[in-house]
This record gives C-alpha cells, sequence and structure tokens, in this order.
C-alpha cells in the first residue's frame, strides 16, 4: 500500500535541508517521503507563499495551501508532518488528529511547549488510534542505534559520568541531549537548570544537571551559538569511553590501554570511529512509521518519549529554572 502523507511547514527540516548543495543523504521529511516506496508526497502547505511555491516544485506536488485546516480538510491524507514552529504544533496536531483518515503524525520536536497540552495530545492520539511519533532524530540513526546496543552490552564497562555541550536552545537543541541521553542510559530523575549564558528570547540555552535513575550523573553545558553550533556527549565508563561529536555524525569508541608512559597507570585509546548515521535518519522515521500503520507497533520515538522529555525532570526543569533564574 502506498500512504498519502502531507507536510505542514515548508521551511529548513520540512523541505529545504536537502536543498544545500554539499548535502549527501536526506535531512527533510519532504526528501523522506519522496525517498521511502510506501510513501508518497501528495499535498505541501506554509504560511509563506513563497516557501510552499518551492516545496511544491522542488518535489513535484500540485496541492499547495497556505491554510493547514484547509489543506487537511480537503486531502484526507494518511500520514501528516508538522514541522511549523513548537508554539503552534498544539493546535495544527488536535487539527489533524480530527481529521478523518490520518492514521499517523510526524510531529517535529519538541511535541509542544506546555506539558498539559503534550499529555493530551498523547491522550487524543491514542484514543483515536493515530499512531503519534516526535522526530529526535538520532534515535532513527543506525549509528546511535549501535552505540545503544553496544553500552547495553557492557562496551565501556560500567557508565560512571556523562557530559556535554550544545548551542541553540534548551527547546530547540538541548531536548534533543536530553532525549538521546534517555535513549542511550536510562531516565532521567532529577535535573536542575542554570541560565548562565543569560540570552535574550524565549529559549535560553541553560547549563544542565543530570542525575540518573542508575545513579550516574552528567553535567550539560551550553555554549554560545554566535561563536559555532555544537552538540556533543561524551559518556565514560569502568573500562571505556565513548563520544557522540560533530552533532552526531561521527561516533568514537575507546577502550582501556596501558599508559604508554608510565608503568601500572591505565589510560584509554581510540578504538573505533563509526558514521553517526543522521544522513538517512528522517528516511528511518518515515519508514518506521510505516511500519508502525501496518503493524501497530510503535515508534522508535513515540508520544510517550516525548512526554516523558516533559514530565520528567529535564524539560520541566529546566522550564522553571528558565523563569527561576531570569527574575
Amino acid at each position: 500500500m502506498i500512504y498519502r502523507a502531507a507536510l505542514i511547514g515548508c521551511g529548513r527540516i520540512g523541505s529545504e535541508y536537502d536543498e544545500a548543495p554539499r548535502v549527501k543523504g536526506i535531512y527533510s521529511h519532504a526528501g523522506a517521503y519522496a525517498a521511502c516506496p510506501q510513501t508518497r508526497l501528495v499535498a505541501v502547505c506554509d504560511k509563506d507563499p513563497d516557501k510552499v511555491a518551492r516545496c511544491g516544485e522542488r518535489w513535484s506536488v500540485a496541492a499547495r495551501y497556505c491554510d493547514p485546516q484547509q489543506m487537511l480538510a480537503e486531502q484526507h491524507p494518511d500520514i501528516v508532518s508538522i514541522c511549523t514552529p513548537a508554539s503552534t504544533h498544539s493546535s495544527i496536531i488536535h487539527t489533524a488528529l480530527a481529521t478523518p483518515g490520518v492514521r499517523a503524525i510526524l510531529a517535529e520536536k519538541p511535541l509542544t511547549l506546555e506539558l498539559e497540552e503534550a499529555s493530551e495530545i498523547v491522550r487524543v492520539a491514542a484514543e483515536n488510534g493515530v499512531v503519534l511519533a516526535v522526530n529526535y532524530l538520532r534515535r532513527y540513526a543506525e549509528g546511535h542505534n549501535r552505540l545503544r546496543q553496544f553500552l547495553q552490552s557492557g562496551g565501556i564497562g560500567e557508565i560512571r559520568t556523562i557530559a556535554g555541550y550544545y548551542t541553540k536552545g534548551t527547546f530547540n537543541n538541548g531536548t534533543h541531549w536530553f532525549d538521546l541521553a534517555r535513549f542511550l542510559v536510562g531516565e532521567v530523575i532529577r535535573v536542575r537548570g542554570v541560565d548562565v549564558l543569560k540570552e535574550d528570547g524565549d529559549d535560553p540555552t541553560l547549563d544542565a544537571f543530570l542525575e540518573f535513575d542508575s545513579g550516574v550523573n552528567a553535567h550539560l553545558q551550553g555554549c554560545e551559538e554566535a561563536a559555532f553550533s555544537l552538540f556533543e556527549m561524551d559518556l565514560i565508563g569502568a573500562s571505556g569511553r565513548a563520544r557522540v561529536i560533530e552533532s552526531g555524525r561521527t561516533i568514537e569508541v575507546y577502550e582501556l590501554v596501558e599508559d604508554p608512559y608510565f608503568t601500572g597507570y591505565k589510560t584509554v585509546a581510540r578504538k573505533e570511529k563509526l558514521e553517526g548515521g543522521l544522513h538517512y535518519g528522517l528516511l528511518h522515521a518515515v519508514e518506521n512509521l510505516v511500519r508502525c500503520v501496518n503493524d501497530g507497533s510503535q515508534p522508535a520515538c513515540s508520544g510517550a518519549d516525548a512526554l516523558a522529555i516533559h514530565s520528567s525532570s529535564p524539560y520541566a526543569a529546566t522550564r522553571a529554572a528558565q523563569a527561576r533564574w531570569r527574575r
């Protein structure tokens, strides 16, 4: 069966990332639907008419809209991607959930900005039998799944501590880091956020101190976006180390070795360098969504996973910290 897909939001993650001349792979929702044999992109929508026209032309889609409600009412797609600003997610997702024929939704992160809204969306999706997935991209990347299996098999021994760096906002990029930490290590039970950078805007890049249910602690440090983009995670184990670098495009694994200079000491040396797999992550997300529609399974990153980022300590506490530290 070929599922009819519709795209709401024709900006960078919706379509434009695949226009970059040096891009190798698939980095947009539109590109993923075009590449997946079981989907066909039948309609695109954006409030900016120029973006709609460019997206429709790029992917050969004739049905072009500026009003998502009109598009959903007229096209009745099977799958809907929502790639609009986070503040609009709640209303658009509810409209999609109320549209007859919609069987699955792939939403950009964060699911919403408020816990109550996210919880209601997850509830309504379950009641309506709609598969709800959220694009925390690294969950769909092959290299990150290999890393998870490696860590779970004891590849670096018992994890002792985690460190990381990021830019571009707690909600925008920080939730990616929180979700990856949950994916690789386990649930977060406590977090404290500190607004060190004192950035303007509604989404400051907070430092965060996290504690996992295993007792492991982590420190995520915010950096200034004006300098350069950054997203890294460093996991230190009893017998090795794993580093997620270059925004997740590269993963390095280190093993325990004898110190080459001083007898009786140990150090770590790089054993393996892996491709992170981000270049086909969105295609895998769409393929996973189709599989869930076909067999009733849960997405690799479900609405419940996204809700955990809200309701468990990382997301909720950093929002509270934002208000506390800005008084």
